[in-house]
C-alpha cells in the first residue's frame, strides 16, 4: 500500500505533515530517497517544525547533516536523529544502538543494507522533482502505519 501526494508549492507540505505528525512514536524509521534538491531536507524540516510545534518548543534547524553525517533533536517524548548518508559509500552503520533510546531516525540516502535490515518496519518517502511538481510516495509493509496517515 502507497500513498501519493503531488504538490506545487512549498507551503503544501503542512498537509502532508499534519498526516505523517498523527503517526510518529518513538522507534520508527523514516528512510528519504530523491534525487539532490527534490525536497527531502525541507520535508524534515517541516516534520521537525511540525513535533516542536505540538511539544511548544523552539526548533533550531541545523540543515542537512551531509558533512556531520547526523543531528539530534531533542524532545519531550523522544529525540530525533537526522541521517544523511550521502557521502557514506555502504560501510556499515548500525542504529541499534540508538534503538535502544526513545529515538525516531530520518535518514537521508539510505544504504542497501539498512532499507533491507528494516524494511517491513520502515516507512519510505521517495520524492520526485519534475516540471516544478514535487511527486511525494509513502509507502510501507506496515499497514497500520498507513492507515494512520490517511
Amino acid at each position: 500500500m502507497s500513498l501519493n501526494f503531488s504538490i506545487s508549492q512549498e507551503k503544501q507540505l503542512d498537509e502532508i505533515v499534519k498526516k505523517l505528525i498523527k503517526s510518529i512514536s518513538a522507534h520508527q524509521i523514516f528512510f528519504f530517497e530523491g534525487e539532490v534538491g527534490s525536497g527531502k531536507t525541507t520535508l524534515i524540516r517541516y516534520l521537525l517544525e511540525g513535533i516542536a510545534k505540538i511539544e511548544n518548543k523552539k526548533l533550531f534547524f541545523q540543515g542537512s547533516p551531509t558533512y556531520q553525517r547526523e543531528h539530534i533533536y531533542n524532545f519531550k517524548k523522544y529525540d530525533v536523529v537526522h541521517f544523511d548518508l550521502y557521502q557514506v559509500n555502504n560501510s556499515p552503520i548500525d542504529i541499534d544502538e540508538y534503538l535502544l533510546n526513545n529515538c525516531i531516525f530520518f535518514i537521508e540516502w539510505p544504504l542497501e543494507a539498512l532499507k533491507s535490515k528494516y524494511f517491513d518496519e520502515a516507512l519510505f518517502i521517495k520524492i520526485d522533482l519534475k516540471n516544478k511538481i514535487r511527486q511525494i510516495k509513502i509507502q510501507s509493509r506496515n499497514n497500520k502505519w498507513l492507515q494512520k496517515i490517511k
